[in-house]
Formats: C-alpha cells, structure tokens, sequence
C-alpha cells in the first residue's frame, strides 16, 4: 500500500526542495528527493521525510471541502497550496563492467598471426609444439649432434634443444 510522505531539503538555510511523495517506503522518498536535487548523496543537507496518514488526509480534505466558500475545487486547490504527487522517474539499471557481465557478442574479426616470438638471442621460440615435431627434431639432432645447429633448422631456443635432449637421454642414441 502506498504512503503518502511530505518532504522537505535545506541547505544553508535555502529550501532545495519542499513536497509531496506518495510510494510504499521511506526509501523510495529518499532516492525520490536524490533525483529531485539532482544529488547522489544527501550528506550535508538537512532533510525531513514525514509519512502523513491517510486518514489525516481524508481529514482536511472532508475540513476544505466544507468550508465557508461553498467548497469548490478551484477555492480548495488555492487554499490549500497543493503540489502535484510525483513518481520518480525509474532510475538506470545497474549494469556490471567485469568478468562476469553478460556482454553483447563482440564482432567477428579475421584473426591475424601474431609475429614469432623471439627469445634471448634472437631464436624464435615455437611455444606449444607437439610430439611429432620433437621426434623430428630428435632425427635431426641424431644426424648431427648439434644443439646448435639443431636449434637453428627448428627455429627453437639452444636452451630448449639442450634441455630436452638431456632429459630424454638423447646423448645416448636413446636408451633409457
């Protein structure tokens, strides 16, 4: 059930804002009063939020109505200084900027190459390669028994070549 909420802003001893807000919480008035200031916070301010009963109000309208000038709605409405009831306008909804924000699907790109990779010397360095490039790189090295040069016909890091054959025993024509 709505509320009805008389609400008044000062700041420095200047009214900002002074109406009526008709919505179900105390809440709903505060943003209501942000949006009206054109404020995100109301630090600062001094602010009053007073919910007005509803039979209060049927009250001094039943009072108005009945009144010496025969009650007619033009004589009330001038009496009575009413400020129209407002809803505020929706506000924005909240969106997230991170990693699991639903986002529209980006455009398609034709993917480029990316440039080879360059080690410490300048070797180019080949991340990700599978068995059958190693044991074509092994027959080589068998044949000349070279790091170095094996290295170099495989554009893969000395380091690399060194490593491997040290770990797979390749010195010893491969027995383990």
């Amino acid at each position: 059930m709505n509320k009805l909420y008389y609400v008044v802003c000062e700041e420095k001893e200047t009214t900002l804002f002074e109406g009526r807000y008709q919505g179900r919480t105390r809440g709903g008035a505060m943003k209501f009063l942000k949006q009206a200031i054109g404020r995100k916070t109301l630090n600062g301010l001094v602010f009053t939020i007073t919910e007005i009963p509803v039979p209060l109000i049927r009250e001094i309208v039943a009072e108005m109505l009945a009144g010496s000038d025969g009650g007619t709605v033009a004589n009330v409405t001038a009496a009575a200084n009413v400020v129209p009831i407002t809803r505020p306008e929706p506000e924005p909804k909240a969106e997230r900027f991170d990693a699991f924000a639903k986002k529209a699907e980006p455009e398609v790109k034709p993917k480029q190459p990316d440039p080879p990779q360059t080690g410490r010397k300048g070797s180019k360095i080949n991340l990700g390669h599978g068995e059958a490039f190693w044991l074509e790189v092994r027959a080589f090295y068998d044949d000349c028994r070279s790091p170095k040069r094996t290295a170099e016909r495989f554009g893969v890091p000395y380091n690399s070549v060194k490593t491997r054959a040290l770990r797979e025993n390749w010195r010893n024509g491969g027995a383990q």
